[in-house]
């Protein structure tokens, strides 16, 4: 046994060295320059979680690779191919006249970085302890990393049932390769994974605003808005998939924006097929995020609407994920779906089913939290129309709708469903709306404030934005 302080830097020394890897591997996914450093860091971090899952898979196959070895072949790798697939570098545009909120952005920016401490704090105080991850996420990456593989009762077993056989195994490999890289299985270390996912949602949400043309003290908002969502950043969430989902559904919307209006194609698609694999690998409901994602791009596209390369963005977004899904099955077989059935739609009773699912969000959610949801209606309603943030709240209110639809089918009921699980899931949609309402927000935003070139006091500085793109 070793000090949890001691246990919670080799964890950290894992991540930094994963993060090496994924820093030079970014260089082909995220444009240089100022814009996109903050994006550029969030997609790191996406890169190292993933290299780590990765590293356990490895050495869980070949026991004579440890975990640390095939992290540091990955940054040799990565460094070999870094330079010959990076992206091209923003092109600088002409100076524009900046508002003098310097002081605005300070505070935000504070109050984002004390959003995370807070957080890391709630994660860190105790070992991880909600049911899902002592059930589900945490037995199987602690089963991983003890047995050198999965053991068969838990996929086989009934009695094994409850740890969900048929869930993608993304999240315990990351827990097994964090674990594997730092030498030690520790709960309490593994909660560094959690505000280091905070961190980099709140980076690429910011980010993606600043190279979408967003003011700075909005993007800021956005991030701060992100840090003290406390729906999720909970620590009772802690060590659960929807911190993770919420990173991974961020991601896949703004590259999935990104490739439909063609902001930096290449890289777009790069960022869009390594998004829809890590949202497919980490639950079920990133698997239904891609299948959402495909649906528009579908409907965009007999609209006119879907931009050149349809296509191609089709198969970035579904070809990572069925091959996530195919390696699963490949890998541990096939397994139903226990929770939900659909002969529930064509029994008697259907009516009260949906009569107590709407009972139970009523006086769950919509009866203690009605201040906030009207206060995001009236945010949302008092922005502008923007393509962008469009097809952003077309993916988040998709997914609403469907989290919304599933108590009917539900097996152990729908006020279960609703109490228990309907309010995680929906907050893991929360970074993807606040940077949804961000956008639609900007052209006012611009506006608050004067714009005098003649003025000493008011800042002058590149945009960072790419020739040719609209404003958001």
């Amino acid at each position: 046994m070793i000090s949890f302080g001691a246990a919670v830097l080799r964890v950290g020394g894992g991540l930094l060295l994963a993060g090496g890897a994924g820093y030079l591997l970014s260089e082909a996914m995220v444009p240089r320059g100022r814009a996109a450093r903050a994006e550029r860091l969030g997609w790191t971090f996406a890169l190292a979680t993933a290299l780590l899952a990765l590293a356990a898979a490895v050495s869980l196959a070949v026991p004579r690779l440890s975990a640390v070895l095939v992290l540091v072949f990955a940054v040799c790798i990565a460094a070999l191919l870094s330079r010959r697939a990076a992206m091209p570098p923003d092109t600088e545009l002409p100076l524009r006249v900046r508002p003098p909120w310097r002081p605005v952005e300070a505070a935000l920016l504070a109050a984002a970085v004390v959003g995370v401490a807070l957080y890391a704090l709630r994660a860190l105080a105790e070992p991880l302890w909600a049911g899902d991850f002592l059930a589900i996420w945490g037995l199987k990456g602690k089963a991983l990393f003890e047995a050198g593989g999965v053991p068969a009762h838990l996929l086989e077993d009934p009695r094994f049932g409850f740890t969900h056989p048929e869930y993608p195994l993304g999240l315990p490999l990351l827990y097994a390769g964090a674990a594997l890289a730092a030498g030690v299985w520790d709960d309490q270390a593994l909660a560094l994974l959690f505000p280091c996912w905070l961190a980099a949602t709140m980076l690429v949400a910011f980010g993606w605003l600043r190279r979408r043309g967003a003011p700075v003290a909005l993007s800021l908002g956005a991030a701060v808005l992100v840090s003290h969502f406390a729906p999720l950043y909970s620590a009772f969430l802690a060590g659960m998939a929807e911190v993770p989902m919420a990173f991974a559904f961020l991601l896949l919307g703004t590259s999935f924006v990104d490739a439909l209006d063609g902001e930096g194609r290449a890289g777009a698609l790069r960022r869009l097929a390594f998004a829809s694999f890590l949202a497919a690998g980490t639950k079920n409901e990133g698997l239904f995020m891609v299948g959402l994602a495909l649906l528009l791009l579908l409907a965009l596209r007999g609209l006119g609407r879907a931009g050149r390369g349809a296509g191609r963005t089709a198969l970035a977004l579904a070809v990572p994920a069925l091959a996530t899904v195919a390696a699963h099955r490949l890998a541990l077989g096939a397994h139903p779906v226990r929770d939900f059935d659909l002969s529930y739609l064509l029994r008697p009773g259907l009516m009260d089913r949906a009569g107590e699912a709407a009972s139970a969000l009523a006086s769950v959610y919509l009866a203690p939290r009605w201040p906030a949801l009207l206060l995001l209606a009236g945010l949302l309603a008092l922005g502008r129309r923007v393509p962008a943030g469009d097809r952003l709240l077309l993916l988040a209110g998709g997914n609403l709708l469907a989290y919304l639809a599933l108590p009917l089918v539900s097996v152990l009921g729908p006020s279960w469903l609703v109490t228990w699980s309907l309010g995680r899931t929906a907050a893991a949609l929360g970074p993807m709306v606040a940077v949804a309402a961000a956008l639609r927000l900007a052209p006012l935003f611009e506006g608050l404030l004067p714009v005098n070139p003649a003025d000493p006091q008011q800042i002058v500085e590149r945009s960072g934005e790419v020739p040719g793109q609209r404003h958001f």
